[in-house]
């Protein structure tokens, strides 16, 4: 096993062992193939956590490619930043510390492929805050959109502690599936993943 898989392999045990949570396998293998076919120059990461799902697409960047990842929990970018260290991977990435929903309108430059996997409830604020800096064809890939499969099953009974992060998840995909500037795909993989396809301010 190569040092990469290595690692991966040292963080699913550690998320494992002390719950943080970490994309699925399945969807990690997802994130990776559509990143790997988007081949970008610049990825912009919305959670970071321990870097699980950073390191996997510092394996798809085109040539001379930059992660920027945002997390406002400091042990969990320390832990990141040894692991992108170990497995060689730390210059391809930026690490930025706090609350995403206040840095994301200071962050500069435009992103080619988007990951979103922070705040449930925050999810449409985020891309909102993002939208003006997709390049054309971008990809946006959020995770854990179904949460628990209460987001597509409207008759359940919601515990009233997540009944605003599922309404926000709902209008989030709402807002993806039915604006012109996405066209998204839900993939029924672990809690729920959604990729859309930008299609810039030209298709408008």
């Amino acid at each position: 096993m190569d040092k990469f898989q290595t690692v991966l392999a040292v963080m699913e045990d550690y998320a494992a062992a002390h719950h943080v949570p970490i994309i699925s396998r399945e969807g990690g293998r997802l994130l990776h193939s559509l990143a790997a076919a988007a081949k970008p120059t610049s990825v912009l990461e919305v959670g970071t956590a321990i870097g699980y799902s950073t390191l996997l697409l510092t394996a798809a960047l085109a040539p001379g490619g930059q992660i920027t990842t945002i997390e406002q929990n400091l042990e969990r970018i320390e832990l990141a930043r040894t692991y992108l260290t170990q497995a060689g991977a730390s210059d391809q990435v930026t690490i930025l510390a706090g609350d995403a929903g206040l840095i994301l309108p200071e962050v500069s430059g435009s992103f080619d492929f988007v990951f979103i996997d922070a705040a449930k409830g925050q999810y449409l604020d985020y891309l909102h805050k993002i939208m003006d800096k997709l390049s054309p064809d971008a990809v946006i890939v959020a995770d854990n959109v179904l949460f628990r499969g209460w987001v597509l099953d409207y008759g359940s009974i919601v515990p009233r502690r997540y009944r605003t992060i599922i309404k926000r998840l709902r209008a989030y995909l709402d807002f993806v599936t039915n604006d012109g500037h996405f066209k998204t795909t839900l993939y029924h993989i672990g809690d729920g993943i959604a990729v859309s396809h930008y299609q810039g301010e030209t298709n408008i």
